[in-house]
């Protein structure tokens, strides 16, 4: 959800306009159907809870985007579960991520880089779990994936 949020963000600090920048143009590579959007229940719930109704429409807005919308499964409990046995991955965020491995997303973009050091440091023990899908923040994944240098 922080990845949805992230415009709303102190844009004064370099790190976050920069997160921002990069979160607008994979939403224009998106709205170009170079890259799907998924969606799930997940940030369903989470954008129900959001207090800030502007942020929520906006939210809402970009979900219509999503080509599909992950719903609850049995098989995401399991996944999550795994997640956190073996990386010690908070509740929620092992569900986010096991919705996208049960999607068969190739990619998961947060801006959560202590989530994302957390999963690679213990993908010898996820492997199996969570397969081949790619962890970036949204900066690393037009650089590494797209070869754009939006930083030197």
């Amino acid at each position: 959800m922080n990845i949805y949020n992230r415009i709303f963000d102190d844009q004064t600090q370099i790190r976050i306009k920069f997160e921002s920048m990069a979160i607008d143009i994979l939403f224009e590579l998106i709205e170009q159907k170079k890259y799907d959007l998924m969606w799930s229940f997940m940030l369903e719930y989470e954008n129900s809870r959001n207090p800030f109704i502007e942020r929520k429409l906006h939210i809402n807005f970009i979900s219509s985007l999503c080509k599909e919308t992950i719903k609850p499964d049995h098989k995401i409990k399991i996944i999550s579960k795994d997640i956190v046995k073996y990386s010690n991955t908070k509740d929620k965020d092992a569900l986010h991520l096991a919705s996208a491995v049960h999607g068969n997303c190739e990619y998961f973009i947060t801006c959560d880089d202590k989530f994302i050091k957390t999963i690679e440091t213990n993908r010898d023990r996820l492997n199996e779990i969570i397969k081949n899908i790619k962890l970036y923040n949204p900066i690393d994944f037009l650089r590494k994936e797209m070869n754009i240098d939006v930083i030197e």
